[in-house]
């Protein structure tokens, strides 16, 4: 199964960036081809020459975030050596990419999307973002710097935690009644809080 994308040229790349706005701040249900074109300035048959549909539109701009936040994220990782820092400067990345938040892909991909689609998405979730911090946390653990779980599960646990508190920095207008805004959106930490709370808990 084909996972990454080859580059895009500019049109079509002003069209991703487009849609990726569109589709976070609305829900994939209410952004439809003519809104997309329209903020893009281009037409429709632009569109269908370089997207085969809608579905296919969103599934290539998750693919190009995805690969973004990969990207972004081997850049931050380069002068540091620690965990903990890497983990801080991980959260930071995410809360300072505006219209990434992953728990909103990954919901609105498996609400929206075709079997096919769901799973090109999730083998690309898996390569550009499991995978890597699977590994950071084997290399954490390795040094002694994490401990008790594996890193697989220290990776699923640290993405959940994660996603759930992504939605601080982002702004979404949904309308769906599945993107319910929480009450607590006031409710906001810093990265080295949140990493603190996921390497030591709450406890005393």
């Amino acid at each position: 199964m084909q996972i990454s994308t080859e580059p895009h040229n500019p049109t079509a790349l002003r069209v991703i960036r487009t849609a990726r706005q569109l589709f976070m701040q609305r829900g994939y249900r209410a952004v439809s081809i003519s809104d997309i074109v329209g903020a893009a300035e281009i037409t429709k048959p632009t569109l269908y020459y370089h997207f085969s549909d809608k579905e296919d539109l969103f599934v290539q701009m998750v693919l190009h975030v995805l690969q973004e936040l990969h990207t972004h994220m081997a850049q931050v990782f380069v002068p540091l050596t620690d965990t903990r820092s890497k983990l801080i400067a991980l959260i930071q990345m995410m809360l300072d990419s505006p219209n990434s938040d992953l728990r909103v892909i990954r919901q609105e991909a498996r609400e929206q999307l075709s079997a096919r689609q769901q799973a090109r998405v999730g083998y690309a979730f898996q390569e550009h973002m499991f995978i890597p911090l699977r590994d950071l946390m084997a290399e954490g653990l390795e040094r002694s710097e994490l401990t008790g779980h594996s890193a697989d599960e220290l990776a699923m646990l640290f993405l959940g935690f994660l996603e759930g508190f992504h939605y601080q920095n982002e702004q979404h207008s949904f309308t769906e009644p599945q993107f319910p805004k929480p009450a607590f959106t006031t409710i906001t930490f810093s990265p080295t809080t949140l990493v603190r709370i996921f390497l030591h808990g709450v406890g005393t």
